[in-house]
Protein backbone atom coordinates (compact mmCIF):
# COMPACT_ATOMS: atom_id res chain seq x y z
CA UNK A 1 0.00 0.00 0.00
CA UNK A 2 1.40 3.23 -0.96
CA UNK A 3 2.63 5.82 2.08
CA UNK A 4 0.02 9.19 2.70
CA UNK A 5 3.63 11.10 1.24
CA UNK A 6 2.64 8.69 -1.81
CA UNK A 7 -0.76 9.07 -2.17
CA UNK A 8 -0.73 12.94 -1.66
CA UNK A 9 2.38 13.66 -4.52
CA UNK A 10 0.03 11.32 -6.51
CA UNK A 11 -2.54 12.94 -6.59
CA UNK A 12 -1.01 16.38 -7.42
CA UNK A 13 0.70 15.68 -10.13
CA UNK A 14 -0.28 18.66 -12.35
CA UNK A 15 -0.78 20.86 -9.69
CA UNK A 16 1.82 23.33 -10.94
CA UNK A 17 -0.04 26.61 -10.12
CA UNK A 18 2.08 28.87 -7.66
CA UNK A 19 -0.58 28.24 -4.47
CA UNK A 20 0.02 24.45 -4.38
CA UNK A 21 2.50 25.12 -1.95
CA UNK A 22 0.14 27.59 -0.15
CA UNK A 23 -2.34 23.71 0.12
CA UNK A 24 0.45 21.84 1.77
CA UNK A 25 1.29 24.45 4.09
CA UNK A 26 -2.45 24.58 5.08
CA UNK A 27 -2.97 21.11 5.83
CA UNK A 28 -0.18 21.34 8.22
CA UNK A 29 -2.28 23.60 10.01
CA UNK A 30 -5.15 21.99 11.62
CA UNK A 31 -6.94 18.48 10.74
CA UNK A 32 -10.12 20.04 9.42
CA UNK A 33 -7.96 21.69 6.75
CA UNK A 34 -6.49 18.59 5.49
CA UNK A 35 -9.45 16.81 5.52
CA UNK A 36 -11.04 19.87 3.58
CA UNK A 37 -7.76 19.58 0.89
CA UNK A 38 -7.80 15.76 0.82
CA UNK A 39 -11.37 14.67 -0.70
CA UNK A 40 -9.80 11.98 -2.30
CA UNK A 41 -8.05 10.03 0.75
CA UNK A 42 -11.74 10.16 1.86
CA UNK A 43 -12.75 8.26 -1.32
CA UNK A 44 -9.78 6.04 -1.71
CA UNK A 45 -10.63 5.03 1.86
CA UNK A 46 -14.56 5.04 1.95
CA UNK A 47 -15.77 3.95 -1.67
CA UNK A 48 -15.89 0.31 -1.41
CA UNK A 49 -17.40 0.52 2.38
CA UNK A 50 -21.23 -1.14 2.42
CA UNK A 51 -22.07 1.72 4.76
CA UNK A 52 -22.15 4.26 2.58
CA UNK A 53 -23.12 2.34 -0.43
CA UNK A 54 -26.59 0.86 0.80
CA UNK A 55 -28.71 4.02 -0.59
CA UNK A 56 -30.55 4.82 -4.05
CA UNK A 57 -28.22 6.87 -6.26
CA UNK A 58 -28.62 10.44 -5.85
CA UNK A 59 -26.91 13.38 -7.21
CA UNK A 60 -24.01 14.39 -4.68
CA UNK A 61 -21.88 17.26 -4.37
CA UNK A 62 -18.96 14.94 -3.62
CA UNK A 63 -16.99 16.90 -0.88
CA UNK A 64 -19.51 17.67 1.44
CA UNK A 65 -18.62 19.15 4.99
CA UNK A 66 -19.38 21.98 7.41
CA UNK A 67 -17.32 24.42 5.14
CA UNK A 68 -18.91 24.14 1.98
CA UNK A 69 -22.08 25.46 2.88
CA UNK A 70 -22.47 29.09 3.24
CA UNK A 71 -24.21 32.58 1.58
CA UNK A 72 -24.33 33.65 -1.88
CA UNK A 73 -26.80 36.15 -4.01
CA UNK A 74 -28.84 34.03 -6.65
CA UNK A 75 -29.68 35.42 -10.22
CA UNK A 76 -32.73 36.82 -8.83
CA UNK A 77 -31.19 39.40 -6.31
CA UNK A 78 -32.02 37.40 -3.61
CA UNK A 79 -29.41 35.87 -0.80
CA UNK A 80 -29.44 32.27 0.27
CA UNK A 81 -28.30 29.35 2.26
CA UNK A 82 -27.05 26.15 0.72
CA UNK A 83 -24.58 24.01 -0.40
CA UNK A 84 -21.86 25.79 -1.90
CA UNK A 85 -19.38 23.72 -3.93
CA UNK A 86 -19.93 21.68 -6.53
CA UNK A 87 -16.35 20.77 -7.83
CA UNK A 88 -16.15 16.92 -7.15
CA UNK A 89 -20.16 16.58 -8.19
CA UNK A 90 -21.00 13.45 -9.37
CA UNK A 91 -24.10 10.89 -9.75
CA UNK A 92 -23.72 8.75 -6.70
CA UNK A 93 -25.11 6.55 -3.74
CA UNK A 94 -27.26 9.15 -1.61
CA UNK A 95 -25.11 8.05 1.51
CA UNK A 96 -21.52 9.36 -0.07
CA UNK A 97 -22.46 13.00 0.79
CA UNK A 98 -24.01 12.13 4.12
CA UNK A 99 -21.01 9.92 4.99
CA UNK A 100 -18.33 12.98 4.46
CA UNK A 101 -20.56 15.40 6.34
CA UNK A 102 -20.97 13.56 9.41
CA UNK A 103 -17.59 12.71 9.45
CA UNK A 104 -17.04 16.57 9.41
CA UNK A 105 -19.09 17.34 12.18
CA UNK A 106 -17.10 14.47 14.14
CA UNK A 107 -13.90 16.42 13.34
CA UNK A 108 -15.62 19.50 14.30
CA UNK A 109 -16.49 18.32 17.59
CA UNK A 110 -13.05 17.45 18.64
CA UNK A 111 -11.95 21.12 17.96
CA UNK A 112 -15.06 22.10 20.12
CA UNK A 113 -13.47 20.05 22.74
CA UNK A 114 -17.46 18.18 22.69
CA UNK A 115 -16.58 14.46 23.74
CA UNK A 116 -16.63 11.45 21.72
CA UNK A 117 -20.33 11.16 23.02
CA UNK A 118 -21.41 14.63 21.91
CA UNK A 119 -20.53 14.23 19.06
CA UNK A 120 -21.98 10.95 18.26
CA UNK A 121 -24.91 13.00 19.55
CA UNK A 122 -24.51 15.58 16.95
CA UNK A 123 -24.08 12.72 14.12
CA UNK A 124 -27.70 11.53 15.21
CA UNK A 125 -29.44 15.04 15.53
CA UNK A 126 -28.57 15.97 11.53
CA UNK A 127 -29.01 12.28 10.52
CA UNK A 128 -32.87 12.50 12.19
CA UNK A 129 -33.43 15.75 10.67
CA UNK A 130 -32.02 14.49 6.99
CA UNK A 131 -34.13 11.51 7.32
CA UNK A 132 -37.54 13.64 8.54
CA UNK A 133 -36.92 16.12 6.01
CA UNK A 134 -36.48 13.62 3.10
CA UNK A 135 -39.77 11.45 4.48
CA UNK A 136 -41.76 15.33 3.91
CA UNK A 137 -40.88 14.95 0.18
CA UNK A 138 -40.75 19.02 -0.14
CA UNK A 139 -37.20 20.57 -0.97
CA UNK A 140 -37.26 23.83 1.13
CA UNK A 141 -35.66 26.95 0.07
CA UNK A 142 -32.96 28.58 3.31
CA UNK A 143 -33.67 31.96 3.97
CA UNK A 144 -33.07 34.75 6.48
CA UNK A 145 -36.69 34.91 8.14
CA UNK A 146 -36.66 31.62 8.74
CA UNK A 147 -33.10 30.47 10.07
CA UNK A 148 -31.29 30.05 13.47
CA UNK A 149 -28.56 33.02 14.24
CA UNK A 150 -25.61 31.41 13.48
CA UNK A 151 -26.64 31.27 9.89
CA UNK A 152 -28.33 34.39 9.76
CA UNK A 153 -24.76 35.89 10.69
CA UNK A 154 -24.03 35.12 6.91
CA UNK A 155 -27.37 36.72 5.30
CA UNK A 156 -26.31 40.00 7.54
CA UNK A 157 -23.03 39.77 6.06
CA UNK A 158 -24.25 39.85 2.24
CA UNK A 159 -27.17 42.44 3.39
CA UNK A 160 -23.65 44.65 4.87
CA UNK A 161 -21.13 44.33 2.10
CA UNK A 162 -21.66 45.82 -1.30
CA UNK A 163 -20.70 44.98 -4.58
CA UNK A 164 -18.80 48.03 -4.88
CA UNK A 165 -16.72 47.87 -1.43
CA UNK A 166 -15.57 44.47 -2.72
CA UNK A 167 -14.19 46.44 -6.10
CA UNK A 168 -12.88 49.39 -3.92
CA UNK A 169 -10.62 46.46 -2.00
CA UNK A 170 -9.20 44.78 -4.72
CA UNK A 171 -8.58 47.33 -7.86
CA UNK A 172 -6.57 50.62 -8.43
CA UNK A 173 -8.75 53.01 -10.39
CA UNK A 174 -6.54 55.37 -11.60
CA UNK A 175 -4.30 53.08 -13.15
CA UNK A 176 -7.74 50.86 -14.00
CA UNK A 177 -5.57 47.43 -12.72
CA UNK A 178 -6.01 45.01 -10.01
CA UNK A 179 -4.25 45.67 -6.74
CA UNK A 180 -1.90 42.65 -5.86
CA UNK A 181 -2.90 42.10 -2.34
CA UNK A 182 -1.19 39.23 -0.33
CA UNK A 183 -2.84 35.91 0.32
CA UNK A 184 -5.72 37.28 -2.10
CA UNK A 185 -3.82 37.22 -5.60
CA UNK A 186 -0.67 37.36 -7.31
CA UNK A 187 0.97 39.10 -10.73
CA UNK A 188 0.67 37.07 -13.72
CA UNK A 189 3.63 36.78 -16.71
CA UNK A 190 2.57 38.89 -19.47
CA UNK A 191 2.28 36.33 -21.96
CA UNK A 192 -0.41 34.45 -19.37
CA UNK A 193 -2.15 37.54 -18.85
CA UNK A 194 -2.67 38.44 -22.49
CA UNK A 195 -3.74 34.53 -22.66
CA UNK A 196 -6.69 34.52 -20.10
CA UNK A 197 -7.56 38.38 -21.40
CA UNK A 198 -8.14 36.94 -24.85
CA UNK A 199 -10.23 33.82 -23.95
CA UNK A 200 -12.19 35.96 -21.69
CA UNK A 201 -12.81 39.28 -23.89
CA UNK A 202 -14.00 36.30 -26.81
CA UNK A 203 -16.33 34.62 -24.03
CA UNK A 204 -17.69 38.36 -23.14
CA UNK A 205 -18.41 39.14 -27.15
CA UNK A 206 -20.77 35.95 -27.32
CA UNK A 207 -22.50 36.61 -24.30
CA UNK A 208 -22.30 40.39 -23.66
CA UNK A 209 -21.13 42.67 -25.36
CA UNK A 210 -21.15 45.57 -22.74
CA UNK A 211 -18.59 43.84 -20.48
CA UNK A 212 -14.64 44.45 -21.77
CA UNK A 213 -11.69 42.51 -19.62
CA UNK A 214 -8.90 44.90 -18.90
CA UNK A 215 -6.68 43.42 -16.40
CA UNK A 216 -6.32 39.45 -14.61
CA UNK A 217 -4.39 38.51 -12.06
CA UNK A 218 -3.91 34.81 -10.19
CA UNK A 219 -6.53 34.29 -7.40
CA UNK A 220 -5.98 32.54 -4.15
CA UNK A 221 -9.01 31.36 -2.72
CA UNK A 222 -10.00 27.87 -0.82
CA UNK A 223 -8.12 25.07 0.48
CA UNK A 224 -8.90 21.94 -1.62
CA UNK A 225 -8.85 23.65 -5.07
CA UNK A 226 -5.57 25.87 -4.37
CA UNK A 227 -2.76 24.57 -7.21
CA UNK A 228 -5.42 24.70 -9.73
CA UNK A 229 -5.04 27.39 -12.40
CA UNK A 230 -7.98 30.42 -11.05
CA UNK A 231 -7.80 34.19 -11.52
CA UNK A 232 -9.95 37.32 -10.94
CA UNK A 233 -10.64 39.13 -14.13
CA UNK A 234 -11.31 43.01 -13.60
CA UNK A 235 -14.31 43.94 -16.03
CA UNK A 236 -15.26 47.74 -17.22
CA UNK A 237 -19.22 47.56 -17.73
CA UNK A 238 -20.00 49.75 -20.33
CA UNK A 239 -23.42 49.90 -20.26
CA UNK A 240 -23.38 50.40 -16.59
CA UNK A 241 -20.36 52.37 -15.98
CA UNK A 242 -18.93 50.41 -13.63
CA UNK A 243 -16.09 47.92 -12.71
CA UNK A 244 -17.07 44.34 -12.14
CA UNK A 245 -14.68 41.48 -11.12
CA UNK A 246 -15.47 37.75 -12.51
CA UNK A 247 -13.89 34.47 -11.19
CA UNK A 248 -12.30 32.46 -13.38
CA UNK A 249 -11.55 28.72 -12.43
CA UNK A 250 -10.64 25.47 -13.74
CA UNK A 251 -12.32 22.54 -14.06
CA UNK A 252 -10.77 19.26 -12.90
CA UNK A 253 -12.35 15.78 -13.01
CA UNK A 254 -13.75 14.90 -9.76
CA UNK A 255 -11.82 12.93 -7.86
CA UNK A 256 -14.57 10.63 -7.46
CA UNK A 257 -14.77 9.21 -10.42
CA UNK A 258 -12.07 6.51 -10.14
CA UNK A 259 -13.96 4.88 -7.43
CA UNK A 260 -17.69 5.28 -8.85
CA UNK A 261 -18.38 3.07 -11.36
CA UNK A 262 -21.96 4.67 -11.90
CA UNK A 263 -22.78 5.26 -15.52
CA UNK A 264 -22.97 9.28 -15.83
CA UNK A 265 -24.24 11.15 -18.37
CA UNK A 266 -22.24 12.00 -21.38
CA UNK A 267 -21.20 15.42 -20.18
CA UNK A 268 -19.24 18.19 -23.10
CA UNK A 269 -16.61 19.71 -20.04
CA UNK A 270 -16.11 19.30 -16.79
CA UNK A 271 -17.19 22.73 -16.06
CA UNK A 272 -20.30 21.27 -17.79
CA UNK A 273 -20.84 18.75 -15.34
CA UNK A 274 -20.09 21.26 -12.81
CA UNK A 275 -22.63 23.62 -13.58
CA UNK A 276 -24.92 21.14 -14.43
CA UNK A 277 -25.37 19.60 -10.93
CA UNK A 278 -25.28 22.87 -9.52
CA UNK A 279 -28.11 23.86 -11.08
CA UNK A 280 -29.87 20.69 -10.10
CA UNK A 281 -28.64 20.75 -7.10
CA UNK A 282 -29.61 24.43 -5.80
CA UNK A 283 -32.74 26.23 -5.38
CA UNK A 284 -31.51 29.30 -7.63
CA UNK A 285 -27.63 29.26 -9.50
CA UNK A 286 -25.46 32.48 -8.67
CA UNK A 287 -25.47 35.39 -10.75
CA UNK A 288 -23.66 34.74 -13.79
CA UNK A 289 -22.13 31.32 -14.14
CA UNK A 290 -21.27 30.02 -17.60
CA UNK A 291 -18.76 27.78 -18.81
CA UNK A 292 -15.58 28.48 -21.23
CA UNK A 293 -12.60 27.51 -22.45
CA UNK A 294 -8.85 28.99 -22.17
CA UNK A 295 -6.50 26.97 -24.12
CA UNK A 296 -7.58 23.12 -24.29
CA UNK A 297 -8.51 23.46 -20.55
CA UNK A 298 -12.08 23.72 -19.39
CA UNK A 299 -13.11 26.25 -16.75
CA UNK A 300 -15.94 28.12 -14.63
CA UNK A 301 -16.66 31.43 -15.01
CA UNK A 302 -18.85 33.96 -12.93
CA UNK A 303 -19.32 37.20 -10.93
CA UNK A 304 -16.96 37.06 -8.19
CA UNK A 305 -19.59 38.94 -5.13
CA UNK A 306 -19.17 39.55 -1.72
CA UNK A 307 -22.25 37.52 -0.22
CA UNK A 308 -20.33 34.27 -1.00
CA UNK A 309 -19.35 33.31 2.51
CA UNK A 310 -18.58 29.71 3.11
CA UNK A 311 -19.00 28.72 6.73
CA UNK A 312 -16.20 28.50 9.30
CA UNK A 313 -16.58 25.65 11.74
CA UNK A 314 -15.19 27.45 14.06
CA UNK A 315 -17.55 29.75 14.76
CA UNK A 316 -20.09 26.99 15.42
CA UNK A 317 -18.13 25.82 18.77
CA UNK A 318 -20.81 27.40 21.11
CA UNK A 319 -23.37 25.58 23.21
CA UNK A 320 -24.22 22.13 22.00
CA UNK A 321 -28.24 23.01 21.56
CA UNK A 322 -26.62 25.85 19.48
CA UNK A 323 -25.09 23.97 17.45
CA UNK A 324 -27.51 21.36 16.77
CA UNK A 325 -29.68 23.71 15.60
CA UNK A 326 -26.59 24.65 12.92
CA UNK A 327 -26.48 21.45 11.73
CA UNK A 328 -29.90 20.27 11.29
CA UNK A 329 -30.13 23.83 9.02
CA UNK A 330 -27.09 21.75 7.47
CA UNK A 331 -29.29 18.67 7.03
CA UNK A 332 -32.06 20.25 5.90
CA UNK A 333 -30.25 21.64 3.34
CA UNK A 334 -28.39 18.28 2.01
CA UNK A 335 -31.57 16.53 1.85
CA UNK A 336 -33.39 19.58 0.11
CA UNK A 337 -30.32 19.50 -2.64
CA UNK A 338 -31.33 15.23 -3.27
CA UNK A 339 -34.74 15.90 -3.21
CA UNK A 340 -34.36 18.75 -6.02
CA UNK A 341 -32.32 16.85 -7.96
CA UNK A 342 -34.35 13.52 -8.08
CA UNK A 343 -35.16 11.53 -10.76
CA UNK A 344 -33.34 13.65 -13.28
CA UNK A 345 -30.52 12.20 -15.38
CA UNK A 346 -31.00 8.74 -13.57
CA UNK A 347 -30.81 9.77 -9.99
CA UNK A 348 -33.22 7.64 -7.57
CA UNK A 349 -37.48 8.88 -7.46
CA UNK A 350 -38.04 10.71 -4.75
CA UNK A 351 -39.89 7.64 -3.60
CA UNK A 352 -37.18 5.62 -3.63
CA UNK A 353 -34.71 8.19 -1.52
CA UNK A 354 -37.91 8.54 1.00
CA UNK A 355 -38.62 4.37 0.95
CA UNK A 356 -34.38 4.10 1.58
CA UNK A 357 -34.11 6.61 4.59
CA UNK A 358 -37.61 5.33 6.45
CA UNK A 359 -35.33 2.05 6.75
CA UNK A 360 -33.80 1.79 10.44
CA UNK A 361 -30.53 -0.61 8.86
CA UNK A 362 -27.94 2.46 7.92
CA UNK A 363 -28.15 5.34 10.47
CA UNK A 364 -26.05 3.37 13.56
CA UNK A 365 -23.32 2.07 10.76
CA UNK A 366 -23.09 5.22 9.10
CA UNK A 367 -21.98 6.99 12.68
CA UNK A 368 -19.53 4.39 13.04
CA UNK A 369 -18.22 4.75 9.96
CA UNK A 370 -17.57 8.71 10.20
CA UNK A 371 -16.83 8.32 13.62
CA UNK A 372 -14.07 6.12 13.09
CA UNK A 373 -12.68 7.90 10.00
CA UNK A 374 -12.29 10.70 12.07
CA UNK A 375 -9.76 8.81 14.15
CA UNK A 376 -8.40 8.22 10.96
CA UNK A 377 -7.71 11.54 9.54
CA UNK A 378 -6.29 12.63 12.69
CA UNK A 379 -3.95 10.13 12.57
CA UNK A 380 -3.19 11.61 8.45
CA UNK A 381 -2.88 15.35 10.14
CA UNK A 382 0.01 13.97 12.47
CA UNK A 383 1.80 11.82 9.95
CA UNK A 384 1.72 14.98 7.18
CA UNK A 385 2.47 17.85 9.97
CA UNK A 386 5.55 15.64 10.75
CA UNK A 387 6.39 15.12 6.79
CA UNK A 388 5.71 19.00 6.32
CA UNK A 389 8.10 20.17 9.45
CA UNK A 390 10.85 18.45 8.06
CA UNK A 391 13.35 20.26 6.47
CA UNK A 392 13.87 18.64 3.34
CA UNK A 393 9.59 17.87 2.99
CA UNK A 394 8.78 17.49 -0.37
CA UNK A 395 5.96 19.65 0.66
CA UNK A 396 8.01 22.85 0.55
CA UNK A 397 9.63 25.25 -2.08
Amino acid sequence: MKSLQQRILDFHPDRQEPTIHRKYELMSTDVFSLYRATCFLFYEDLATQPAINKGPLSWVCGDLHLENFGSYRASNGLVYFDINDFDEAMLAPCLWDVARFLCSIALASNDWKYSKKEGAELMQVALKEYAAHVRAQKPYAIERETSPSLIQQFFDMAEREREKDLIKARIDKKKERLQIIPDKTLELNKDRKQIVLQAVNAFLKQKNDSFKAVDVAFRIAGVGSLGIARYVVLVWDKKQEKWRLLDVKKSNPSSLQPHCNIRQPKWTSESERILQVQNLMQYASPRFMDTLKIEQNDFIIKQLQPSAHKIDHTLCGGKLINVAIVMTTMAEALASAQLRSAARLGSATVDELTEFVARNDWQKNLISLATEYAETTKGNFETFKAMYDQKDSPFKI
